[in-house]
């Protein structure tokens, strides 16, 4: 048995995403869609078919766990769902895919037998599903399994590196042929204006991320991810935290983590702009895991 990670993400979510697209421009910035739906989810979906991938590994930033990884491990995930954040923005959303409920029982084995934070599969299909799942679902999956996988908000980045070691080292035991991509599901620097401070901080332009720091550190690590540079960005991750970067940023460590860590030198491509969320910086970024390998 021999599976195998072919593509790798950070993927934004924003919930702007799933209204249609005279709403976006209306409440983003007049005259202007966001790049993250047009050219990037197609892009990415071209990139994830390209590489003939059958299965998603979704890292959910707003799933959060507390005293352990948990992977929703069930065969089938079906029903409507309401944000209970932004209920105006995305309701009644219907969804129906397949699990990867043997991904998530490697996973799993995997992780017993590293030791150290325990990672469990949950078999519940009434599993609560968060929107960073299931927006990129909606925007990126055509037949694809999916396995979404929390952030354990209790972990440093050791931690978050060792889920992505255990990822795939489950993936390379699956059957020959599952092909996985890993993505990552959040955003950068994520402050919100407050809410007395929010009009005319919707609109699209970075210069309405909440300060001038959170753009620099954002520019920063996007450039180090230009280069491949993956260790010096994790060097640089305790004060990168200044800016409180999504779900601690366990949806790229736990990435990083599956296709290699610190030595990984897989450079990244925007499929998007760099673009502003009410404050938080947004963002697609691939790796180029075939020159990653080269290097």
């Amino acid at each position: 048995m021999m599976g195998e990670i072919v593509a790798a993400a950070v993927v934004a979510h924003q919930p702007l995403v799933m209204v249609p697209r005279e709403l976006r421009i209306r409440l983003g910035e007049a005259g202007h869609d966001t790049t993250l739906v047009e050219p990037g989810f197609r892009r990415l979906r071209e990139h994830l078919a390209d590489r003939r991938v059958d299965t998603l590994v979704i890292v959910d930033t707003h799933w959060f766990t507390t005293s352990e990884h948990v992977l929703a491990g069930a065969a089938h995930f079906s029903g409507r769902y309401t944000s209970d954040e932004m209920p105006r923005v995305i309701h009644d959303v219907a969804y129906d895919h397949p699990g990867a409920p043997d991904l998530a029982a490697h996973v799993a084995a995997a992780g017993r037998e590293r030791g150290g934070v325990p990672i469990v599969s949950s078999d519940a299909e009434s599993l609560t599903c968060h929107y960073p799942t299931l927006n990129l679902v909606h925007h990126l999956r055509t037949s694809e399994r999916v396995l979404s996988v929390g952030v354990l908000q209790t972990a440093g980045p050791e931690h978050f590196l060792a889920f992505g070691e255990a990822i795939a080292a489950g993936v390379a035991r699956c059957d020959a042929g599952t092909r996985v991509a890993v993505l990552g599901s959040g955003g950068m620097s994520h402050t919100f204006w407050p809410i007395d401070q929010q009009a005319g901080r919707i609109a699209l332009d970075p210069a309405n991320v909440f300060s001038a720091a959170a753009r620099a550190w954002d520019r920063r690590i996007l450039g180090l991810w230009a280069a491949g540079d993956h260790a010096a960005v994790l060097d640089l991750y305790p004060a990168y935290r200044s800016v409180r970067p999504e779900g601690l940023f366990g949806h790229y460590l736990t990435l990083l983590g599956a296709i290699g860590g610190r030595a990984c030198r897989a450079p990244g491509e925007r499929y998007s702009d760099y673009e502003n969320a009410l404050g938080t910086g947004q963002v697609h970024v691939v790796f180029d895991l075939a020159r990653g390998a080269e290097r």
